[in-house]
């Protein structure tokens, strides 16, 4: 393997003039579609521009890296189980020593009921599930919920468990496809980039060092794909949403540190072990009672990412997360998720998930009514009306557990392959409905 070159905004005599493909963005999609297009036609010349000083700059700072395998919609299944193949085999998938750097750890994923209503609703989703295929995920009754897991209490009364799920460093896999590659440049530091196209075709890629001539170029810019696709004279069919984790360097003796990310009843507090003694925890909440700018309504998605994100840091998110997990678990003042101890030395970050809107994420009634989702679907798709212009946007979240799927789906496109899986043409622009698409861990607070 060659060592790949980095190079920090290189001047008009270090700047490439020419390139198979290049790719604006430096995260998971970006650094994904990079190997993926590598591996497909080796010897691509690849050019990846990134606005920040290194690689996986953006929301994928405030991800809690988890990956999972039950999904209900058959795309999104093996999306993911394709995803795990790789993580499980990434010296042979990446790179020699790129499973050693990963870190992977598959203690699985555990979501909670504690109600009778509830545990109907996790027994349905398994039944679905095993339909599917996905044979592996369990449903645990409350008694085998207290006999595999004793420390979650006497509450709960099911559980829907995913023994494949885990978690990895998000930054290793972003650096792992990015040293995967052979040809490929990386442009860091790399700002005012925009898209030249001609004659409804594009040309290239301009910064202010100069201009990278291609003919295909891939978006994957994250919150900020909006702007870029304006550079093409474009309006991208995506919107924004604040999202907030935290860390904490404790956690309390009886949640152990195999445990699986535990998922806990509506709203969806979730958390899950961190190094040796520590914590991360997230809860996908429609915003936070903040409007984006004084003055300002509140809104559930924003058609333009505020920059800094960390604006949108709740203060109080910390101690509302914990406090609801207390609340459900039956955690006194003291004990559990209600010991202080949880809110020394917390860190606190945010970032965007990146969604479809609703111009390409409703069902039509037999009416011909159109009705807006909450989709999870990536859009993986060549635009329409420009040749050579792609889009690996929209992960809602899901981009690093996604990002090798995701990279080998968007690399067919741009090279006119076909897709791995037949299934994966539901990740199209043209594909606004998918069933059992809809949902997520989001609901109002």
């Amino acid at each position: 393997m060659v060592t790949t070159r980095f190079f920090s905004n290189p001047g008009p005599d270090g700047l490439p003039k020419t390139a198979d493909a290049v790719i604006i963005g430096g995260g998971p999609a970006g650094t994904a579609a990079a190997w993926a297009l590598e591996r497909a036609q080796p010897g691509l010349r690849i050019v990846l521009v990134e606005q920040g000083g290194q690689l996986g700059m953006g929301s994928s700072l405030a991800s809690l890296e988890n990956f999972r395998t039950c999904w209900a919609a058959p795309c999104l299944a093996r999306m993911m189980q394709r995803s795990l193949t790789v993580f499980q085999n990434a010296d042979e998938e990446l790179h020699p020593g790129a499973t050693a750097t990963l870190s992977r750890k598959q203690q699985g994923y555990l979501f909670l009921a504690f109600n009778e209503r509830g545990a109907a609703g996790l027994q349905q989703d398994v039944n679905h599930l095993h339909a599917c295929g996905l044979t592996h995920t369990e449903f645990l009754p409350a008694s085998e919920v207290h006999t595999r897991y004793p420390w979650l209490g006497e509450r709960v009364t099911a559980a829907k468990s995913d023994p494949h799920a885990g978690w990895l460093d998000s930054n290793a896999l972003i650096y792992a496809f990015a040293h995967s590659t052979q040809t490929t440049r990386y442009l860091l530091d790399m700002r005012d980039v925009s898209i030249r196209v001609q004659g409804g075709k594009v040309a290239g890629v301009a910064t202010a060092s100069g201009m990278i001539a291609a003919p295909l170029v891939l978006i994957a810019a994250g919150a900020g794909s909006r702007a870029v696709g304006r550079t093409a004279g474009i309006e991208l069919p995506i919107v924004v949403q604040p999202r907030q984790s935290f860390t904490t360097p404790w956690r309390h003796d009886a949640f152990p540190e195999d445990s699986p990310c535990v998922i806990s009843a509506a709203p969806f507090p979730h958390v899950r072990p961190e190094a040796r003694d520590g914590a991360i925890f997230g809860w996908e909440y429609r915003w936070n009672s903040r409007p984006a700018l004084p003055g300002e309504p509140v809104q559930e998605y924003l058609i333009e990412p505020r920059w800094p994100v960390e604006h949108f840091k709740d203060p109080r998110f910390p101690s509302l997360t914990l406090a609801l997990l207390a609340r459900q678990f039956g955690h006194r003042a003291g004990e559990g998720f209600a010991d202080p101890r949880y809110l020394r030395g917390i860190a606190h970050r945010a970032g965007y998930y990146v969604s479809r809107d609703h111009t390409v994420a409703y069902r039509t009634d037999s009416n011909g009514k159109r009705h807006p989702y909450h989709s999870q679907r990536a859009i993986l798709d060549g635009w329409p009306g420009i040749d050579g212009l792609y889009l690996s946007v929209a992960h809602v979240g899901h981009g690093v557990m996604s990002a090798p799927a995701a990279g080998e789906i968007i690399a067919a496109r741009m090279l006119g392959n076909p897709l791995p899986d037949p299934v994966y043409a539901d990740f199209s622009l043209s594909a606004a409905y998918v069933e059992r698409d809809a949902g997520g861990l989001s609901l109002p607070l």
